[in-house]
């Protein structure tokens, strides 16, 4: 599934964007407002499923996207590494990366949560499994104001995820340094993510060589907590035309 979202009739048309949702989760979370507010900026948004079994195949699926022309990547968690993966792509000019897995991959992040939160990484493991999400899970992926019913309503559609995918993304990645592919790169982290760290979104942002911003107030799934207006503003502010 493919959601589109187009700016307003006669604005200024500028770079488009491919979206790219993270682990268990599709175009849908971008359809909440998040994409739309993009695109009221002037960017063509391109909302893409991600639901290969590996990453290489969602690699693929992006390379297939960008046949389309040249676009801005917009990746979240999983997403920020598969956009990563596809920096030195000729038709990218440039990424903004929210809450990325960095390209050391997932193995830090997950063994820093088993230690110190183990209740939440079992919760985490077991999050698209029957039954409605544990209040656990909901303050893992969202901030202290997110609305509790608007979190429930969220989390619950929160599908099963490849565990080949999952396992792939534990292990360091094929990414480009940024003084190598040069892009443009915008990283962005949530002050209340629970499941990547402040000290995952800074080694991230270095090895894209730029300095990290961090949200007050937001979780993990940032495009949906409460103040999502910011992060979307923040990518339009820094979005190259």
């Amino acid at each position: 599934m493919t959601l589109r979202f187009s700016p307003p009739a006669g604005h200024p048309p500028r770079l488009r964007l491919i979206l790219l949702h993270g682990a268990a989760c599709g175009p849908w979370i971008w359809a909440e407002g998040f994409a739309q507010r993009l695109a009221d900026a002037g960017h063509p948004g391109m909302a893409i499923s991600l639901a290969g079994r590996t990453l290489s195949d969602r690699v693929a699926t992006l390379r297939t996207a960008l046949e389309e022309g040249p676009a801005l990547l917009v990746g979240h968690s999983l997403g920020a590494l598969i956009a990563q993966r596809m920096l030195d792509h000729p038709m990218v000019r440039g990424a903004a990366l929210l809450a990325p897995v960095p390209p050391e991959g997932l193995w830090w992040s997950n063994a820093h949560l088993a230690v110190s939160d183990p209740a939440l990484w079992n919760e985490v493991a077991r999050m698209t499994g029957p039954g409605e999400p544990s209040p656990a899970l909901l303050r893992g992926l969202f901030g202290p104001g997110m609305d509790p019913a608007a979190a429930l309503r969220h989390a619950s559609r929160l599908r099963d995820e490849s565990p080949a995918a999952l396992m792939e993304s534990q292990m360091p990645q094929p990414v480009t340094p940024g003084w190598v592919h040069g892009r443009p790169v915008l990283v962005l982290g949530a002050e209340h993510d629970r499941l990547i760290p402040r000290d995952a979104v800074e080694r991230c942002a270095a090895w894209h060589g730029v300095a990290p911003r961090f949200l007050p107030g937001t979780g993990h799934l940032l495009m949906l907590d409460a103040g999502w207006q910011d992060a979307a503003d923040q990518i339009a502010e820094w979005a190259p035309a």
